[in-house]
């Protein structure tokens, strides 16, 4: 009889060990790590031991044209997608769209699927996290009639799924959600690293083999990861996240990786009773019923891919009600936040060390963008001083540790993009070679003192 080794996985990473403990030594998470089943030891397996023939190895300039090349579908009528994914969906691309719950994931697809079906296409949707009668009430809320080709599977085995697939050979499937699809090749419940991996293999090498373009659905984990720590990003061809606040009304849709184009494409999304629709003029819906007379606001320019975007940052800064004072960030990180509070109190002569600062950005997405740091400190030096900034003045930069103000990427789409929206006056790093629009003041400075003190 093989013996048994006794396997303990880690949640978080999938590292494994022979023996439990409370912390794991791979990714340092504690209480991660749960006994799976046993597995036969490899060497009392008898395939082990077959030792494998040489492969035969090909010229790349032998290699025909794939079906990839030849055969590229158009737009696939869903203007959301169609922008990020450059106008085209490539049969045989698997493509992960990620994001929190409540987002707009789930009714993203149900809109792609229905786009896709209205124009006589065959579309199969495998319904894992809710019931078709759910999913129904969601087709009718978005559309007054249901394509009779738009199907839907309920079986959540991923082997009976690709035999599906192979056999009806759909024009798209969307498998939503990718950790509710189950195999039984490998050991753990539903949902389990070993058991996303696993399915997310099987249906990638079915897409691959049948050209059936494939949309997986992919939760994000309390610490941001998809999945899991990152363990389908590299499977699938395209990567989607779906970004915001649940609460608010705007979407962010950004690629981070496109196998067959450009990652540098971001579209907003505006949450509606009829789906989401895509924001024609994004600054201007972020510009909208903003409080220009306000202390503790300030406008930046933020890049999304190569699209640049308004944003409105805010500060409020009180006295501490207790001797540790409270830092706050939404839509902002954190020790950012921190950071430049001292850079303020060394460089700026600002006294915030014993005063409670929340910093928000409007609107409820989250920002990336380095180049909001003056922004910000302008906010926070106008909360301190509670006088309100001039609201045709805008501010884009990045601040270092000593107090310099740093060029960031692009600086003339930012500038363009600021005239366009009616601001006179402009302060920033110093740039070389820079065209200013006309009827535009452009304030270059070097520290944050002389941005702070204008």
């Amino acid at each position: 009889m093989p013996k048994n080794i006794p396997v303990h996985t880690c949640s978080k990473c999938d590292a494994q060990f022979p023996k439990w403990s409370g912390r794991c030594e791979s990714c340092g998470s504690w209480g991660t790590i749960s006994k799976e089943p046993t597995l036969p030891s490899a060497s009392d397996n008898p395939a082990s031991a077959i030792k494998p023939s040489p492969a035969k190895l090909a010229s790349f300039n032998d290699v025909r044209r794939s079906t990839l090349d030849v055969r590229r579908e158009a737009k696939v009528g869903l203007e959301s997608i169609d922008s990020v994914l450059g106008n085209n969906l490539v049969p045989g691309s698997v493509t992960l769209i990620a994001g929190e719950p409540g987002m707009g994931k789930s009714t993203i697809l149900t809109e792609l699927a229905l786009k896709m079906a209205e124009q006589g296409k065959k579309v199969i949707y495998v319904t894992g996290e809710e019931s078709p009668s759910q999913i129904n009430l969601r087709l009718k809320r978005l559309s007054d009639k249901i394509p009779e080709n738009l199907f839907f599977l309920e079986d959540l085995n991923a082997e009976a799924i690709s035999a599906t697939l192979e056999s009806e050979k759909p024009a798209l499937a969307i498998i939503d959600s990718i950790q509710s699809v189950k195999t039984s090749e490998t050991t753990g419940e539903a949902g389990s690293i070993s058991q996303v991996k696993a399915s997310a293999a099987i249906l990638t090498q079915t897409a691959k083999k049948t050209s059936v373009p494939i949309f997986f659905v992919g939760q994000v984990t309390k610490d941001g990861d998809i999945a899991g720590p990152r363990v389908l990003e590299h499977v699938v061809d395209t990567v989607l996240s779906l970004e915001g606040d649940r609460l608010h009304r705007f979407r962010i849709l950004r690629v981070t990786k496109h196998r067959f184009g450009s990652t540098d494409e971001t579209v907003l999304l505006d949450m509606t009773e009829n789906g989401l629709k895509i924001v024609e003029d994004p600054s201007a819906a972020m510009m909208q019923d903003r409080p220009a007379t306000a202390p503790g606001s300030a406008i930046g320019c933020v890049l999304e891919g190569r699209r640049p975007l308004l944003v409105e940052l805010q500060a409020l800064v009180t006295p501490a009600g207790y001797s540790q004072p409270t830092r706050r960030a939404t839509g902002l990180d954190s020790t950012r936040l921190n950071m430049l509070l001292a850079v303020l109190s060394r460089h700026a002569g600002l006294k915030v060390y014993d005063k409670d600062v929340y910093a928000n950005v409007a609107g409820g997405f989250p920002v990336r963008d380095p180049a909001t740091d003056l922004a910000l400190a302008a906010a926070i030096a106008s909360a301190v001083s509670n006088k309100p900034l001039d609201p045709k003045t805008a501010y884009f930069g990045e601040i270092g540790l000593t107090g310099e103000l740093r060029p960031v990427p692009l600086p003339e789409l930012r500038i363009k993009e600021l005239a366009r929206m009616g601001f006179t006056t402009i302060i920033c790093p110093k740039l070389k070679n820079l065209k200013t629009p006309e009827g535009v003041s452009i304030t270059q400075v070097k520290t944050i003192s002389e941005a702070v003190n204008f």
